[in-house]
């Protein structure tokens, strides 16, 4: 009797925690927020065949599942780069008669072998030969996969790392403006080395990341301390970009279990930090967007977090002083001279759940950019019994954003670590990929509409990496930056898309490099690819001559 009272005490106790894990998992947006939504803005999707899944080996390797949009043979349309797990090859997928089919042989996609992991990305020219390259990391340092007339050839990096850090997300940009492409390559404690996921005051605890100086010859050298970037602490990624509009690559960096970090390049080599609504807080900022959500023309930031997911108790682990704690997600508006002001509540995108890699980019082209969350997290127990969907939020015209994944047919009920946006079938409209680790990634075409677009294709040759272009039309300007490492340990498309509305007339397209030249292009003609690829080169051979219109 005793034992059957116990056992009955058991499952009651097991279906109580199970009843708080589901409440805490779901309790999202659906009393909070007003997410109704115009029927006219949701975006509809097709999901297509794409034969991918990754092989995530949990002892060995950090839960990320790298990916990266290149477009192999300059024409216009992204193939996509899925990184291998520990027992996996890396693959590479091309969009053919509405299905992904793989091309890791047609391409001579080198082999990587069983031993090592790939865990970061991103695709640009190193070799300024008109065809764009890939640079890999993995436990055993980077690897750059050099692209001749669309057949790969591998060539190993002397990578400076310490003895405790695993490559992790890789950004490119030239920080120096002296023509050659350098690396800021995030890193995280090696997997062996992890002692917990919520240990946040022990400041002697994680990896160290890496600002890698090109000089020449593929030689790169880390200048990490002498630019001000020396500091012990787990690093999922960061991003290159212009925050000031002094022409010059700043630096944001994602820590996990700690603080988003915004840095100014001095010009000479040095960073200093600034201070932003996370600077001595504490969050889980894993996933990184970039955009102009707003359209004042200045770049803005949004940062993935654990949300409403887990009880705040549990989540904030170490942490003494619990105020000063953030689950939220936080999207940080551009004010201007490194000044952010954090709009998740005022956008209504504060109250979501656990995430991981996020993106920005126009889904219904019609000038506002939406945001995709990728959520689940492969290595929490309770998330093997209740998923969440990942997330698809429409901005809608006064500035908030509505979720809209389940009209829009891109529900993923496997474990998300990012988003890939594209526009694989030569509509007008980007596609979506959810890249998901451990289970299989979903591709999805998507169905248009009547809004017209402009797309801007400036290559990714040195210049471009961190380029700001501007759309200027009769009632806006619209504002986008080609940059490396968007999202979570992955890489965008190169192809800058310009949702334009109702819009038939575009005045100009304004493209800033990063070498400080100009392009200025008048009266574009709309809903067409605009390749400024020859133009981009020309400016680079006429460094100290006068910008001409074209």
């Amino acid at each position: 009797m005793l034992k059957k009272i116990l056992k009955f005490v058991g499952i009651l106790i097991l279906l109580l925690i199970l009843l708080v894990l589901g409440f805490f998992w779901r309790d999202s947006v659906s009393d909070k927020y007003d997410i109704t939504i115009d029927e006219s803005k949701i975006p509809l999707f097709e999901e297509v065949a794409l034969d991918f899944k990754h092989q995530y080996n949990g002892d060995k390797s950090l839960p990320i599942a790298p990916s990266a949009l290149i477009d192999i043979d300059n024409d216009n349309i992204d193939e996509v780069f899925f990184g291998g797990g520990m027992n996996q090859e890396d693959a590479i997928f091309a969009y053919r008669n509405n299905e992904f089919v793989n091309i890791s042989g047609e391409v001579n996609l080198p082999k990587k072998g069983k031993t090592t992991t790939t865990v970061g990305v991103v695709s640009a020219d190193f070799d300024n030969n008109g065809f764009t390259d890939i640079i890999l990391g993995r436990e055993d340092g980077l690897t750059i996969y050099y692209n001749t007339d669309g057949k790969f050839t591998a060539k190993k990096i002397d990578t400076p790392i310490n003895e405790k850090s695993t490559p992790a997300g890789l950004t490119v940009g030239d920080i120096d403006k002296d023509g050659d492409l350098d690396i800021f390559m995030a890193t995280y404690l090696k997997k062996e080395l992890m002692e917990g996921q919520t240990i946040f005051e022990d400041y002697t605890y994680g990896s160290t990341s890496e600002l890698l100086l090109n000089t020449g010859n593929e030689n790169y050298i880390s200048i990490t301390k002498q630019a001000g970037l020396d500091y012990i602490h787990n690093t999922f990624q960061g991003v290159l970009i212009d925050i000031d509009n002094d022409s010059w690559l700043d630096l944001v960096v994602v820590h996990d279990t700690g603080e988003a970090r915004t840095y100014k390049n001095n010009g000479d080599l040095t960073y200093t930090m600034k201070p932003n609504p996370l600077t001595k807080k504490f969050a889980y900022p894993m996933g990184l967007a970039v955009g102009d959500y707003n359209n004042d023309g200045l770049v803005d930031f949004m940062f993935s977090n654990t949300g409403s997911t887990l009880p705040r108790a549990l989540a904030k682990g170490d942490i003494k002083d619990a105020s000063l704690f953030n689950e939220k997600w936080i999207l940080f508006k551009n004010d201007g001279n490194f000044k952010f002001t954090d709009t998740a509540e005022e956008t209504k995108i504060a109250d979501y759940e656990f995430s991981w890699g996020c993106t920005f980019g126009d889904m219904n082209n019609d000038g506002l950019q939406d945001l995709m969350v990728a959520e689940n997290y492969v290595d929490l127990a309770p998330n093997k019994l209740f998923r969440l969907p990942s997330r698809l939020l429409i901005q809608k015209e006064d500035g908030t954003f509505a979720p809209t994944e389940e009209k829009s047919g891109v529900v993923n009920p496997y474990f998300a670590i990012t988003s890939l946006v594209s526009d694989f079938n030569q509509d007008g409209y980007l596609d979506m990929i959810w890249v998901n680790i451990d289970t299989p990634s979903l591709a999805y075409i998507n169905k248009g509409g009547t809004n017209n677009y402009l797309q801007v294709d400036l290559g990714e040759s040195v210049n471009v990496q961190g380029a700001k272009v501007t759309v200027t039309t009769p009632t806006r300007t619209l504002t986008e930056w080609l940059v490396t490492g968007e999202g979570l340990a992955s890489d965008q498309t190169s192809l800058i898309q310009f949702g334009l509305g109702k819009e038939s007339t575009v005045f100009n397209i304004k493209v800033w490099l990063a070498n400080d030249k100009e392009i200025t292009v008048d009266n574009p003609e709309i809903n067409r690819i605009i390749d400024l690829k020859a133009e981009v080169e020309k400016q680079n051979a006429t460094i100290g001559k006068p910008e001409e219109n074209i």
